[in-house]
């Protein structure tokens, strides 16, 4: 596969980059898979979640680990959440989820984070590491 995949990128493309590119990939599909799905705010329910968005993004190519959590918060409550009325849910937002995601090309590992940054206002995606193999 690595060696297929290898062809279409441009020679001036190093294996680092490749590993990047396809790190970066995998940490946005992710994110935008599951980014406003309605939840129901109960351990059982976020974890069968998490185990279905790891699911998802273990099988894509290059993919070696990946740990996802989605957490109790709800647009900016640090407290646990509950139902304000019946018509009220929760729902995955870059707030409340969180991931690390492990990519091997040929000899480059890189690792990469969804996180929510509360000084940046944001759900940062950015690269931990970065190693030859």
């Amino acid at each position: 596969m690595e060696e297929l995949a290898r062809d279409y990128h441009s020679p001036d493309v190093t294996d680092r980059e490749i590993a990047i590119f396809e790190l970066g990939i995998k940490l946005a599909a992710l994110f935008h898979l599951v980014f406003g799905a309605p939840i129901k705010n109960d351990e059982e329910t976020k974890k069968s979640i998490a185990e279905g968005i790891k699911a998802s993004i273990e099988c894509q190519p290059f993919v070696k680990s990946v740990k996802v959590e989605i957490t109790d918060l709800k647009e900016g409550m640090s407290h646990h959440y509950t139902k304000s009325n019946e018509y009220d849910y929760t729902y995955v937002s870059g707030k409340n989820l969180q991931a690390e995601v492990e990519i091997v090309y040929r000899n480059w590992k890189a690792v990469g984070r969804v996180q929510w940054m509360s000084d940046l206002n944001y759900p940062m995606m950015f690269i931990k590491s970065i190693t030859q193999l």
